[in-house]
């Protein structure tokens, strides 16, 4: 009975710690102390990085700007009398344009005969210069792409096109170098920027004048 009452004792005595138990725990805490400002400044670095690209890339976007506009004049500083509609690209960085779209009196058009057919011509004389409205607009370049000079064979016409030329709305999709896109209305102060340019637009082209009708 006295064998079987010492292993009862030993049994509920409590078991004591390991000795090495609070240095395991003493070098863990050390462990954690050490990597956690590691881990903090990691992700400190890794978002400055991160911070660092972004700003750069905007910084580059922004020095390749494009800004392309629209206008209509009736005189230039070389021709006194010369009615014009022209592309502008007045940003800092090459523009690509991509569409033009037309609109002359609500009704969208294809190439600038149709529109000085139906606005102005009198008779069947066309006599009128244009070029194409596509490519490449670097920055401070402007692109007249109709024009015509005033003369005594075209001035009634020529009077027609000065007073119709403001009922002609433009729209034109370019993009940058980095494939940033707008849309610009001649109707609003601002393009809108836009993912692709549209697709359902009246494409207008220059179209080269046709020879004269034999009669």
């Amino acid at each position: 009975m006295a064998a079987n009452a010492e292993v009862m004792d030993e049994a509920n005595e409590p078991r004591q710690p390991p000795a090495d138990r609070p240095l395991l725990r003493l070098l863990l805490r050390t462990e954690i102390l050490i990597t956690l400002p590691t881990l903090v400044i990691s992700i400190a670095l890794a978002y400055f990085s991160f911070v660092q690209a972004d700003a750069s890339r905007k910084m580059q976007r922004t020095e390749t700007w494009p800004y392309v506009s629209y206008g209509t004049d009736n005189s230039s500083p070389e021709i006194k009398d010369e009615i014009s509609f022209s592309l502008s690209n007045d940003g800092v960085g090459p523009a690509r344009l991509q569409e033009m779209e037309f609109v002359y009196n609500g009704k969208p058009m294809a190439n600038p005969v149709e529109f000085m057919r139906d606005c102005c011509i009198a008779g069947k004389t066309l006599m009128f210069t244009t070029d194409r409205v596509d490519g490449v607009l670097r920055p401070g370049d402007k692109r007249k792409f109709i024009w015509m000079t005033k003369t005594g064979a075209n001035a009634v016409t020529w009077d027609r096109l000065n007073k119709e030329r403001w009922k002609v709305v433009v729209r034109t999709c370019y993009c940058s170098i980095f494939d940033d896109c707008w849309v610009f209305d001649s109707r609003k102060s601002q393009p809108e920027s836009v993912k692709i340019c549209p697709a359902n637009w009246t494409k207008f082209g220059e179209q080269p004048i046709p020879p004269p009708a034999r009669s």
